[in-house]
């Protein structure tokens, strides 16, 4: 038996083709009751299986033609469908002259005895063919009627689901604000016990006599100061998972401009930064390298009444990587350094903290020193820097 699926869904005409060759039957396929009508003109058919709603020309349709032309009023025709499944709609396939309806999903069994006994009843004569029974006016009434039906009632299943859509969107929302104000409240908590700290170095200190241990104590309270800012500054950022880093190294440089004391107008500092989002695990360690670096160079750099200029970059690159440097024109380092090898617990820091980002450290001696870290910035995709 040869048989013509119209169904504008690939899957469900597979699926079809797949139940009717297991049976022995040739299949050909149309995703519109228009492709339906130039096959069934170019061959002859046993059975007609169609959907009902389809683009171009549905199944209603597809059924009227079918009926209305001598040439195929003769070829069974059947409705296969998911959408009108309600009476109303049986009842109308019928009027057109279908002659069966099922409603999906049905066991493949089901249909295919029930086709089979269809085919059997109307060649035996036990059936009669179905013709179509009503005028041209109310075949057109009942098929505007089931279409505005079928309308309305998508209408309101799209509005309940744009009604769900802004209830689960308006929980995500709900959401997020709970999830940032939590971030925030991290944030400030950190901060906090991060000044809870400091403070239990300056109490330490106060019976601390050896130069070296304090100094050795205010560079730790400075890297605690470094990350407590970052915090300070994502409790201020519009978005509470990454700060603005060029505008954190200005903070940062006046804070430790302030630390240090340096006489107004002794020590120039130029900034060249551009702006640029980094989440707390990038920008933590970050910090931490700036305050190395900069700390280094205010200390040692300008010895005496020395002056001079720092100048902090922060910018993009074109390869995607991004540029820290902090350099001077101080006096610079003694001879060649290793970086890797660099015996100071400031370089030490530096280089850990550098190969935690996945970063190179460059320290360029000179006419003074220039320490620069090339570093993927997070969410950019490449290499990391070599």
């Amino acid at each position: 038996m040869r048989i013509l699926i119209v169904d504008d869904q690939d899957e469900n005409r597979y699926l079809l083709k797949k139940l009717l060759a297991g049976f022995g039957h040739e299949t050909v396929e149309a995703a519109n009751g228009k492709a339906a009508l130039e096959l069934l003109e170019a061959g002859l058919f046993d059975l007609v299986i169609s959907d009902i709603l389809m683009p171009v020309m549905d199944g209603y349709q597809l059924c009227r033609e079918v009926r209305s032309r001598d040439r195929f009023r003769n070829i069974p025709f059947v409705f296969l469908t998911a959408t009108y499944i309600e009476d109303k709609d049986e009842a109308f396939a019928l009027k057109l002259g279908a002659d069966a309806f099922y409603r999906k999903p049905i066991d493949p069994r089901t249909f295919f005895s029930g086709i089979t006994a269809l085919l059997e009843d109307l060649k035996s004569g036990k059936r009669q063919r179905r013709e179509t029974d009503g005028d041209e006016k109310e075949i057109l009434t009942l098929y505007n009627e089931r279409l505005i039906h079928k309308l309305e009632s998508k209408m309101v299943r799209l509005e309940e689901e744009i009604s769900e859509r802004e209830k689960a969107q308006q929980a995500m929302r709900a959401a997020l604000k709970e999830k940032e104000a939590l971030i925030r409240e991290i944030h400030h908590r950190v901060k906090n016990n991060m000044q809870i700290i400091s403070s239990l170095i300056n109490l330490s200190s106060r019976d601390i006599k050896d130069p070296a241990t304090l100094d050795a104590l205010r560079q730790i309270k400075l890297r605690i100061r470094s990350m407590a800012m970052v915090h300070e500054k994502l409790l201020k950022s519009d978005s509470p998972d990454h700060v603005d880093f060029g505008d954190f190294l200005q903070d940062l440089a006046i804070h430790l401009f302030q630390f240090f004391r340096i006489e107004e107008g002794r020590i120039a500092l130029k900034m060249e930064t551009e702006p640029l989002g980094l989440p707390i695990e990038s920008a933590v360690p970050c910090a931490l390298i700036a305050c190395e670096a900069l700390s280094n160079a205010l200390k040692h750099a300008f010895p005496g009444e020395r002056k001079g200029e720092i100048v902090v970059t922060l910018r993009r690159l074109s390869s995607g990587d991004a540029l820290l440097s902090i350099r001077d024109d101080g006096i610079g380092f003694p001879g060649h350094i290793n970086v890797a090898e660099a015996p100071s617990m400031g370089l030490t820091i530096m280089n850990s903290l550098v190969q935690q980002i996945g970063g190179r450290l460059e320290v360029v001696a000179g006419r003074g020193s220039d320490f620069r870290v090339t570093f993927r910035i997070p969410g950019t995709v490449g290499e990391k820097p070599k």
